[in-house]
């Protein structure tokens, strides 16, 4: 989590994140006081379970002691966050709203009821435009542009192994893997943003190998730096890399062919070149 060190803050991380997790929303709050009512009233063993659950999780991976004292030793401070993605706040607060709906006896009663469960989860929780920006409508099901798809389709079509290695643009290496378990993205995600003057996923040595390695590949890819044909060449066949794939609107075709690329397909955003390096 971006700004958020153990160093700096010590037991009182867990906290910070936390807080910083769950900003402006108030459903951990609902979910708190749905566990104190089954403490104190239920008996239901549907909802028994939050208990033990929460219990557990505040022992170990919530226990600011042992966040400090053991977790930190494995370096996770910056993916921390998604312990919280276990905590099962929205299915326990959906389970609570339910409970409270289907109380009264009377129909007019559960109506009345639904309609403060709705409005309570409405303004307690965050609204979607203070969530999501830039909106766009899903082009498929699989939830990527399809013009990866297509750009997928194309290196099967052409693949000789059974992994083929593909340096991709920014705009599909960072989905890819969410589609196409059959590629291997050449460029780490996290090198990516590090090279872009983040340091949320963590921190690179810019002398070692792996990293120029990485640099030399993403100066040309995303960064459109011609300079250096020759380094982007070593970078190619150190990472055995077999297919490129950039932007139509990138203007690399010279530099690319050049370092050995070949041009085999064009879809409606991207060129696909395959990597004839020889001996």
């Amino acid at each position: 989590m971006a700004g958020v060190t153990l160093k700096e803050l010590g037991l009182q991380f867990v906290k910070v994140c936390m807080e910083t997790y769950w900003g402006s929303c108030w459903y951990p709050l609902l979910f708190l006081i749905g566990v104190l009512c089954t403490l104190i009233w239920g008996r239901k063993k549907n909802a028994m379970v939050f208990i033990g659950y929460t219990a557990f999780l505040a022992l170990t991976v919530y226990n600011p002691i042992v966040v400090k004292y053991i977790l930190s030793r494995v370096k996770f401070e910056t993916e921390y966050y998604r312990f919280f993605w276990i905590l099962p706040v929205i299915p326990a607060v959906a389970y609570y709203a339910v409970r409270l709906v289907s109380a009264p006896g009377k129909k007019w009663l559960k109506f009345f009821m639904a309609l403060l469960v709705t409005a309570a989860l409405v303004v307690l929780g965050n609204p979607l435009q203070g969530v999501i920006t830039d909106f766009a409508r899903a082009e498929n099901i699989y939830k990527i542009p399809n013009d990866l798809r297509a750009v997928c389709d194309v290196i099967h079509q052409n693949q000789e192994g059974t992994l083929p290695h593909v340096v991709f643009e920014s705009s599909l290496n960072n989905v890819v893997r969410q589609y196409d378990a059959g590629i291997r993205p050449v460029i780490n995600r996290n090198v990516s943003i590090y090279r872009a003057g983040s340091t949320v996923a963590g921190k690179f040595k810019e002398d070692s190998n792996y990293y120029k390695i990485q640099k030399a590949l993403l100066d040309v890819i995303d960064y459109h730096m011609y300079e250096e044909p020759d380094k982007f060449r070593r970078a190619l066949r150190s990472t055995t890399t077999e297919f490129v794939v950039t932007s139509t609107d990138a203007g690399n075709y010279e530099f690319l062919v050049n370092a050995g690329c070949v041009l085999i397909a064009q879809t409606e955003s991207h060129y696909v070149y395959r990597v004839e390096l020889g001996e």
